[in-house]
């Protein structure tokens, strides 16, 4: 591993912190400069309004991965649940699958941002079989409405998850550089005193 994105006792990379102390900034540089992904983990949690995007990210692809399993193993089970024949169990089951594959894509992303709104696109694909689903006469409308329900509640966190993901600076330029790496310790930013 490159000596340079391991960690420090504080949790910082040592970038990070020569970057905090003014070591190896560039010439004339204004804003300082994210040079590993380590960085953007460290940045990920010391913003409040961050921590909120990650956290809602984060539960969103768990309850992704929770319905997608669902789908992909109880079919049946789901159809009948939302209002439809078995015989849409193979839609049901490649549903489940986009749905668990778009939940690993919001964990195994730093900033999940592409990875939320392409959950909105999901969301926007299980809206439209509903509305194909509702055309079969032999199709439950009442559970199919409340189905319909339910998804668009989702793609109101979805939407609010991906805007609030947008609008944040995960960058070094507007860091507390005060702030405690983790609970309890003092900032792995400022300069290591002897």
């Amino acid at each position: 591993m490159n000596p340079a994105m391991q960690r420090m006792p504080g949790g910082a990379s040592q970038l990070t912190r020569d970057n905090a102390i003014g070591v190896e900034e560039t010439r004339n540089a204004t804003h300082a400069q994210v040079r590993s992904s380590a960085d953007y983990v460290e940045l990920k949690y010391r913003d409040p309004a961050n921590l909120a995007a990650g956290k809602l990210a984060g539960g969103l692809a768990l309850f992704s991965i929770g319905l997608g399993l669902a789908e992909a193993l109880a079919p049946g089970a789901m159809a009948r649940l939302i209002g439809v024949d078995k015989d849409q169990s193979t839609t049901i089951r490649a549903l489940g699958l986009r749905e668990i594959g778009h939940g690993i894509g919001i964990l195994m992303s730093q900033k999940p941002t592409a990875a939320v709104w392409s959950r909105v696109g999901g969301d926007a694909i299980d809206l439209a079989y509903l509305g194909y689903a509702a055309t079969d006469d032999n199709a439950n409308k009442t559970r199919l409405l409340m189905a319909a329900g339910a998804v668009l509640g989702v793609t109101a966190l979805d939407v609010m998850c991906g805007q609030m993901l947008n609008s944040q600076d995960w960058t070094l330029d507007y860091v507390n550089p005060t702030a405690p790496t983790n609970v309890g310790q003092p900032s792995a930013r400022q300069p290591m005193t002897a």
